[in-house]
């Protein structure tokens, strides 16, 4: 009898059939065990705060951030709201500005918290972000309650306060200056 001879590709025809079965089976494996959840949300990433030094804003037609017609918006308000500050007009605020430059330490108090309310009014700082004041020596001539945690409303509060009280010697207005610069520049 004679036998037959098996065609060589059927071997190869079995081990591919079996090769894409055991894919396949991987294939609904994987997909069995595994999900996609999503969830809706929203991120924020916060407030982005700029600050603006007395240079900044004496220097406001020099950048074109600002029309003068904002920059007086804003001095008007400042002027309403500030026991300490009465400019109403940018030749008023460059004069503050010029003052503060090695003057006097009420001057020079001035001028930097002409810069911090303006920063305030521009939306350059946020009155309700909070602040570290500890770091600054003296601080707790302003009375804050919680001085390593206070917002920046707390802070103008503090000084518009002081303005009632028996006038500030030159070492306190030094404190309120050193308060404002800080934020002015963003470091507290």
């Amino acid at each position: 009898m004679r036998r037959r001879k098996r065609n060589p590709f059927v071997k190869a025809g079995v081990l591919c059939l079996a090769l894409v079965l055991g894919l396949g089976a991987m294939g609904v494996g994987y997909a069995h065990w595994t999900d996609t959840l999503t969830i809706g949300g929203t991120v924020g990433t916060g407030e982005w705060e700029l600050g603006g030094t007395p240079g900044f804003w004496k220097n406001w037609d020099s950048h074109n951030t600002y029309t003068e017609n904002e920059i007086e918006g804003w001095l008007a308000t400042i002027d309403s709201s500030s026991l300490w500050l009465d400019a109403t007009t940018v030749e008023g605020m460059e004069a503050i500005f010029d003052d503060g430059e090695g003057g006097s330490p009420k001057s020079k108090f001035l001028r930097a918290y002409l810069a911090t309310r303006l920063d305030v009014a521009s939306g350059r700082l946020n009155t309700s972000t909070v602040h570290n004041v500890t770091g600054i020596s003296g601080y707790g001539y302003l009375g804050l309650a919680t001085p390593a945690s206070a917002t920046l409303t707390d802070i103008i509060v503090a000084i518009e306060d002081k303005e009632d009280t028996p006038p500030p010697s030159g070492p306190e207005y030094l404190i309120m200056k050193d308060v404002c610069d800080a934020l002015n520049n963003l470091l507290i």
